[in-house]
């Protein structure tokens, strides 16, 4: 898995990673709509048949039967209407976001 981000991001899931106490950031599909499926961000532990990457110092997960859509993906925390979120930007399917 390639995943991308920037600083801001970087520190942003440090400190909701300390602040829920959890291990890994999991990309996952949170449901589907017009557009395809709606990736998400979610602080998690590491589950046993998860494919897992460590990039500059955090640990993502990925359910191995949603590999493939996270092969190539940025994640990026930015301001938007409803406040600061998470977003997944999958080069195998297009943007998404969560909140």
């Amino acid at each position: 898995m390639k995943i991308t981000f920037d600083n801001e991001t970087k520190d942003a899931l440090l400190e909701n990673l300390s602040k829920q106490a959890k291990s890994v950031v999991r990309l996952a599909i949170a449901g589907f709509g017009w557009g395809g499926p709606n990736l998400s961000v979610v602080l998690d532990e590491q589950k046993s048949d998860d494919i897992v990457e460590t990039v500059d110092g955090i640990t993502f997960a990925v359910n191995k039967d949603e590999e493939y859509i996270f092969e190539d993906c940025i994640v990026t925390y930015k301001k938007t209407l409803f406040g600061k979120t998470f977003r997944v930007i999958s080069k195998a399917i297009g943007e998404s976001s969560c909140s």
